[in-house]
């Protein structure tokens, strides 16, 4: 099945989390891990919400991230509308698929 198939889960063992978010586990543990909610699962386990974790991000990228000179915010705004529509089209293709997906398993 390749990647783009795949359906997450929603629950993240703490080895698998700091991965989703492309960094190593010391980082992980420093940078973010203070800042979400964990939860154990079975008698060691320790998990994350995929979901929490993807708002920590979006809000890490939001406070952090660098402004560029080619930043869509400088281009006019039929670009700008563009460029909305397609991330949007984007995603109710991949929404689609995973509809696709869990209904072939059913």
């Amino acid at each position: 099945m390749k990647w783009e198939q795949q359906i997450l889960p929603r629950i993240l063992r703490w080895r698998s989390a700091p991965g989703y978010l492309g960094m190593c586990k010391a980082e992980f543990n420093k940078t973010v891990r203070p800042f979400v909610n964990e939860f154990p699962i079975g008698a060691q386990g320790v998990g994350f919400d995929r979901y929490e974790l993807d708002e920590w991000v979006d809000s890490y990228i939001a406070e952090n991230a660098i402004e560029k000179g080619n930043n869509r915010a400088g281009l006019p705004a039929s670009a700008r509308k563009r460029a909305e529509e397609n991330r949007t089209e984007q995603s109710k293709s991949e929404f689609k698929q995973a509809l696709d997906l869990v209904r072939r398993k059913r």
